[in-house]
């Protein structure tokens, strides 16, 4: 029933994810939220097995591979790398653009 997603599936994943969260400008209570679950991502994977198993039918045979993706810590953790390069870059265009502002 959970087929584990192939490497390249998992980093289009985690690209899609870090995208939507960028995209509504949730990435740093994103960060906060994931480096704090991020302990518990073993164990919160395994209760979301098994809570939502009986449910995925009514959800929806594409979430399975989204969940399959953030069992793993180490996808959680290239999932909060991306978010923080991103605002990073962010944070460097904003200072560039204030810039050039103040030499006009």
């Amino acid at each position: 029933m959970w087929d584990e997603p192939t490497a390249e599936e998992q980093e289009s994943i985690i690209k899609r994810v870090a995208e939507a969260i960028y995209k509504y400008d949730m990435d740093l209570f994103a960060i906060l939220f994931l480096e704090s679950i991020k302990p518990l991502s073993t164990v919160g994977s395994q209760l979301t097995r098994y809570l939502l198993a009986p449910f995925i039918p009514f959800v929806g045979e594409k979430s399975i591979p989204y969940l399959a993706t953030f069992e793993n810590r180490e996808n959680l953790e290239k999932l909060i790398r991306l978010l923080e390069e991103k605002s990073k870059q962010d944070e460097a265009k904003k200072k560039e653009r204030k810039e050039r502002d103040k030499k006009k």
